[in-house]
């Protein structure tokens, strides 16, 4: 049995038997684990029950061969309480966590997606209003990340850089965006307005948000889920539509 000390965020969890909980985590080093905590839920115990989004610090005793370790000496590190209490910020903190569980595997050691998670979440609980800024620039990372990174620099087709003023359209089996001249027929749903394509290229949330201030609802809905539908095609559950659908509901519910 190996025994590892370890931060973790809590992207999703599940009642076991009367007393005990199942934790899907984001570890510092071994990825997403699939834990048990024994006797959590007791009454005792209750105001310690983990939930959605907190930071933990705890013990993972892992044995070979084994999907669902055992958790133990788990203290909260923090709950980021201006998330925890905003519904809207909640809804992209559940996008990011969806996208997590649903594109890398338990056991998938990516130290860089515990920095991309702590780096959203701090920002999400500073940031003063509410926009897509930051879960875009997560699924621009994101898609790097995890070896295909996103080409919002040149034409995938011709080669050509993008201007200032010039839109996109997503290719998605090509890894980028097309522009006008190299586009047949174009499909909207796929379109990237500028600036956005160069503010995406930069991560840059500030030119961003500023950007998404001025489109409609229904077009910051569309291109979230652009963006999504591109990391999950990429994925190995590239047919797994659920987590989109979820983020669909997020979308609508919340009029991100």
């Amino acid at each position: 049995m190996a025994i590892e000390k370890t931060k973790a965020f809590v992207l999703k969890t599940l009642p076991y038997r009367e007393t005990s909980g199942i934790f899907y985590l984001l570890t510092e080093r071994q990825g997403i684990v699939h834990g048990i905590a024994k006797g959590i839920r007791k009454k005792k115990a209750s105001a310690c029950f983990l939930e959605r989004g907190f930071l933990i610090e705890t013990l993972i005793y892992s044995k070979p061969h084994r999907e669902l370790h055992t958790l133990g000496d788990i203290h909260i590190v923090t709950y980021y309480p201006a998330i925890r209490k905003d519904l809207i910020k909640s809804a992209l903190r559940d996008a990011v966590f969806e996208t997590f569980l649903t594109n890398v595997s338990a056991g998938f050691p990516v130290p860089e997606l515990f920095s991309l998670a702590t780096r959203f979440l701090v920002c999400l609980e500073q940031q003063k209003g509410n926009t897509p800024a930051l879960l875009w620039s997560f699924y621009y990372e994101f898609s790097a990340f995890l070896g295909y990174r996103l080409n919002c620099d040149t034409c995938v087709s011709c080669g050509r850089n993008f201007s200032v003023s010039q839109a996109g359209y997503l290719v998605f089996e090509k890894g980028g965006f097309a522009c006008d001249r190299c586009v047949g027929q174009k499909d909207m749903r796929h379109r990237v307005p500028p600036p956005l394509l160069k503010a995406l290229a930069l991560s840059d949330d500030c030119t961003l948000a500023e950007g998404i201030e001025t489109l409609p609802a229904a077009e910051r809905r569309r291109i979230t889920r652009l963006l999504a539908s591109y990391c999950h095609y990429h994925s190995e559950t590239a047919s797994d539509y659920k987590a989109l659908e979820f983020l669909d509901s997020l979308l609508f519910s919340y009029c991100i």
